[in-house]
Formats: C-alpha cells, structure tokens, sequence
C-alpha cells in the first residue's frame, strides 16, 4: 500500500537495465540434448524476417519498416526521458527478463498473439499487455487503420497512443507490489496515455489538443450523451467482466476529476481513499467518509466534468538552449532466428497459446541454434508441459553456457534437488557434500542475477536442511538476506525458521517465529509459526548440556537484535563458487 501512495505522491507532485553478461561457465561435462523429429512440416515453422533492437530494459522484435521501426524507438526512448521529469523513478528497476515490445506490421501479425478470451474485441482493439510473474509483452498494431466499436460507432486508430497506455500499465504494475483496484489502474493509464511531449515540452492531464479541438480517447467525446455505469459498480476491486470502452472513459474522467479538476480539491480525499483501500473493504461509507460525497453525488459530478471540463493541466516548457537532449542511436539489425522463436514462443504462450508457443521455440532449436537465452527458454517451456527429463537437460546446457536468466537455473537447482533426494549420498537419507554443492551452485548462479527471487532462497534452505554437514553461521546468512530483501514472504520465513530450530540456531529461529505470528493473516499460518514458538521455549530436557555458544557472527534480519549465534559444530562445507561446472 506504501507504494501506491508513492505513485499518487510522485504522479500528484507532477501536477530498468539490461543484465550484464555471466561470465563463461567453466568447461563441464558434455549435456547430450533432447533431439526432436519433425514428423509433420505444419510443426516447423519457417523462419521469419523481423527487425530486432535491444534497450535497457526491453527488446523490440519489429514488423514494421526501419524506418518506422527508428521513429518508434526514438519516441519511445524520449518518453522515457519525459518520464524520468515528471515522475522521477517510475521507469527505474530490475526485471527478470526484458519486456517484449512486439511491432506488428501488414496482414493479420496481431491475430495470433491475441488471446482467445478477446478474439470477439479484435477490432476494438489494437494492443495487448501480456505478463506472468517473471516477464512481461506488449504487443502493438500498426496495421489497423481504425478501431470498430459497432457498426455505428468507429474512432481512428492510433498506436502509439495505445501502446502509451500499456506501458504505463506495465509502469505501475511494476511499481505495486500488490495489484491495484482495475479503475485506479486504469484511470491512471488513460491519463498517462494522453501525455503530449516533444524535446521542448511536456503537457500532462490536458484534455483536447489545447487549441479547442478534441483528441483521440478523451472521456468527455466519449461519455457524450452516454449513461454513466453507477458509481459502487464502476469502483469494484476487480473490475467487470467486459472493460468496455466507457468503463474505461468513465475511470478515466474520475481519477482526471480527482487529481487536476474543480481547482483540485479532491486531490487529498482521492489520497486517502486510494490508501485506505489497501487495508478496508469498498463500501459506500468508506467513500463517503473520504470524499464527503454519497456515490451518487460524486457521480453528479462526473457528469459535470464531463461536460464542463474545468481543470488545471501541467505544462513544463524547456529554457532556450534546454531543451531534452536527441535519443542515443540504437542498433538495429535483422532478428537472428533464435531471437525471433524465443520471444515469439514466450509471448505466445503468455497469450495463452501453447501449442503455437512451443512450435516456435523448437523452430530454431531443429534449425541448429543453440544461443543460452532460447536453451534456458525451451527449458522453461518443456517444464511447464511436464516434460521434467527434457527441461532438465535444456537447463543444464543453458547452464553450461552462462544463460542470465534467473528462473533457470532457480529451476535446474529444483530439479537436482528432487535427484539427490531420491539417492541420498550420506546415511539417514541425508545428502553428502557433493550433491550439496550441485544443488547450490545453481541457486548462487541465480544470486548474481537480476532481479533476486525468494524461491532462490527458499531452495538454500531446503538443501541445508537436508544436509549432512549441518550449516554454518555464515551459511543461515545467506537465507537471512533473503529474509530482509522479502520481508513478508511467510513461506521463506517458514523454511528460514525450521531451517534454524532443526540445525542448532534458536536465537534466530525463536526471532523468526515470532515475526510469522505478528505477519500471518490467516489462521492455519499463524498456528504453525505458534507451534514453532511454543517448541522453543519448552525446556530442555533434564541432563542435557548447554552448547556452548561461537561468537556472534554478524547482525541478524531483526533490527539488529539478535545475532548469529552458533554451537560449535564441525566444519562445514564451503559455498559452492557461482561458476563450477554443471552437475547431472
């Protein structure tokens, strides 16, 4: 919730790189790769001619001509810059994998990323936003030429503003850590989307195009002689069903009504209801308390600004001799055929088509390409069909030549994990060393990669636990970092704490626990992390030594609190360096 009252403060106050190359792997064994018989040539699609850029953050696979494809990006790298003065911070951060901007051009590109459930809005239409926990899409069409509501009503199509809209979207999803009520987010988006900017200026939150003509998505051209959709139902969490055209324009002139109309004196209650949205249920009380209006009079006033748009825009206008500098040239290139099936493949199947996903990420791979970025994808890919035995030989090999992709190797360390679990190489069914090793080496790999992941840790500890050596000050560390970088994440805490209470670290297991209680929402959660409290501090059974304890190692995850503190024990393995040869 702090986030979103971060995003209101910068957006009110208006009023990502790429990751670095791994080093190469050290020469490890040979991985014998699943080989794949085309029996059928529907199943090998041909290679296909697309233009391909890459920028921090993102890669652009284009349809378009170059120079069309150069004018994009050009705007694209200057609205970045734009950003940056009014919303300093917005387009900052890490991302698993670079977004996917898709540029589709002549004939029906568009048709096959479209997901099924909107294959009735196609002409509606013209952009997707595509995501999943670790990437993100979007996609745009050039090629349409006007956007088809009903046989009545047709607007001019404009892709640029409606990719505008999308990446804006993927600017606030990114920023929340939670997903924001659907007419927050969309309001917002639209009123991101109709941003007016050059190299010497900057106009925000203006409707029309300041000269008494109207422009293209504004909600009062819109809502036009429509009926407005009430107010309780306008504002539910998840949204309707159909995000029609006016539902949109409707979310749009309230947040535009709240932020920059009626001399802006719902810029505060706006605040405030947006935050306590975060912690309370929507109830017309709610709103009223806030706004100090029933749901029916704020959408009195909806209407009135719809049809008497008074507000204040916000206009940056550059000095003489400061205008914004030219964006910095980008290369661009042919798309090799592996860059092509890859993002095509993993957009696809992010629009819900898998066969079509998987049929372009084999493509090249029978072609003979074998670049890490699409092993580590096809690996990915194999795993979420359930085929386990190929992934894990496409992991390996992506491994093996230094893929930088996170997810992957977090991947290939689970796989090992549920390996060595089956031959455990120390007695009482615990893993020796070695298999220790071959399952961290992995996860440390995914530590030195952009973004960090709490399943990364979370594997840290399961391998410890099954450990013959036991852990290390040094080694709980490594888990309590994670601990502090997802400090609400009550599975790692769950698996941290067990991790300290069965191998000899109560401090920090009792401080863990205790942490669950207070975080734990739901029942069953708090009763186990209860449970796990109450065990330590049962007494000791009559007889048994106090251990004696090792010198703190360094500070805790709990404001400095509690320290490391370990019985002495014999040495434990080291941690495995990041770059040691992949295991089988």
């Amino acid at each position: 919730m702090r986030s979103r009252s971060l995003l209101l403060a910068a957006l009110l106050a208006a009023a990502p790189c790429l990751p670095a190359a791994a080093p190469p792997a050290a020469p490890g064994p040979v991985v014998e790769l699943p080989v794949f018989e085309v029996s059928d040539s529907r199943v090998l699609p041909p290679p296909e001619e697309w233009r391909y850029a890459e920028i921090p953050g993102f890669e652009i696979l284009s349809r378009l001509s170059e120079r069309e494809t150069r004018r994009f990006v050009a705007d694209f790298l200057l609205l970045q810059q734009v950003i940056e003065i009014i919303m300093p911070g917005l387009t900052r951060g890490q991302v698993a994998v670079p977004t996917a901007l898709i540029l589709c051009g002549r004939g029906r590109g568009f048709d096959e990323f479209l997901p099924v459930r909107d294959r009735a809005e196609r002409f509606a239409m013209n952009s997707l936003f595509l995501q999943n926990p670790e990437r993100a899409a979007i996609v745009v069409d050039f090629a349409l030429q006007e956007l088809r509501f009903s046989d009545a009503e047709t607007v001019e199509s404009d892709p640029y503003r409606s990719f505008y809209i999308e990446y804006f979207r993927h600017l606030i999803r990114r920023q929340l850590a939670q997903a924001p009520p659907a007419w927050f987010e969309e309001g917002l988006v639209q009123l991101f989307g109709a941003i007016d900017f050059s190299r010497e200026t900057i106009t925000f939150g203006q409707i029309g195009d300041g000269f008494g003509a109207e422009k293209l998505g504004d909600f009062n051209q819109v809502l036009s002689r429509k009926a407005l959709v009430p107010l309780g139902e306008m504002l539910r969490t998840e949204g309707p069903r159909q995000r029609t055209r006016y539902w949109k324009a409707q979310c749009y002139a309230f947040v535009h009504l709240c932020l920059y109309g009626n001399n802006r004196k719902y810029q505060k209650p706006f605040l405030q209801f947006v935050t306590r949205l975060g912690t309370e249920p929507l109830s017309e009380q709610l709103f009223k308390e806030c706004f100090n209006r029933t749901y029916r009079q704020m959408a009195l006033e909806i209407r009135s600004h719809c049809e008497f748009t008074v507000y204040n825009a916000t206009r940056f206008q550059a000095k003489k001799g400061e205008a914004l500098p030219p964006p910095p040239p980008v290369e661009l290139r042919a798309a090799a055929d592996a860059d092509v099936g890859r993002i095509k493949g993993e957009v696809l199947r992010l629009g819900g088509h898998g066969d079509s996903a998987r049929n372009a990420l084999i493509a090249p791979y029978v072609r003979g390409e074998r670049d890490p970025r699409l092993l580590a994808a096809l690996g990915l890919d194999e795993l979420e069909a359930g085929r386990r035995d190929r992934a894990r030989r496409f992991l390996e090999a992506a491994a093996q030549a230094g893929a930088v992709r996170a997810r992957a190797h977090v991947e290939l360390a689970r796989l090992r994990l549920e390996e060595v679990r089956q031959r455990p190489g120390a007695p009482a069914g615990r893993l020796d060393e070695a298999q220790v090793t071959a399952v961290l080496t992995p996860l440390f790999a995914a530590l030195k990669q952009p973004p960090p992941l709490a399943a990364a840790y979370g594997l840290i500890a399961e391998t410890w636990m099954q450990s013959a050596v036991p852990p290390q000050a040094e080694h709980l560390a490594v888990v309590i970092e994670g601990l502090n970088r997802f400090p609400r994440d009550l599975v790692l805490l769950q698996q941290a704490a067990l991790l300290a209470h069965r191998r000899g670290f109560p401090t920090e297991a009792k401080a863990m626990a205790e942490r669950g209680v207070k975080l734990a929402r739901e029942p069953a959660e708090r009763e186990r992390f209860q449970l796990l409290r109450a065990s330590l501090d049962a007494p000791a059974p009559a007889g048994s030594a106090a251990p004696a304890a090792a010198a703190p190692a360094r500070d805790s995850f709990l404001d400095g609190l509690t320290t490391l503190e370990r019985p002495s024990a014999a040495p434990a393995p080291p941690i495995p360096p990041p770059a040691s040869a992949a295991r089988k």
